[in-house]
């Protein structure tokens, strides 16, 4: 005779929002608490806050690094205008010598 297993229902997925994510992940990442503590505090499954933790991890890296990336960009413009600005100023100063002479 087969047993047969009881057949249960699917728990239902918790849906956090946004900011309860954030205020997790910000305990584990900024205030250096340990997951596991934090997750039984806030009664949620510590794969989820690892998982949380390590996307935002990954986010603020992603965006560390466009942040690196336009500072390099904008570092480069400003380093062009300031030889183009400094060629300018030296074809001036020969066009003030040449135009009006020296008066000694």
């Amino acid at each position: 005779m087969a047993m047969s297993k009881a057949k249960t229902s699917p728990q239902k997925r918790q849906k956090y929002t946004r900011e309860f994510r954030d205020s997790a992940v910000r305990m584990v990442v900024e205030e250096n608490l340990d997951a596991k503590e934090v997750a039984t505090r806030l009664g949620v499954e510590l794969v989820n806050l690892r998982r949380w933790v390590s996307l935002a991890t990954a986010e603020r890296a992603s965006q560390d690094k466009n942040s690196m990336k336009e500072l390099l960009m904008t570092n480069k413009k400003l380093e062009d205008e300031n030889r183009r600005l400094k060629m300018e100023r030296e074809i001036l100063k020969k066009a003030m010598a040449y135009f009006v002479p020296n008066q000694n």
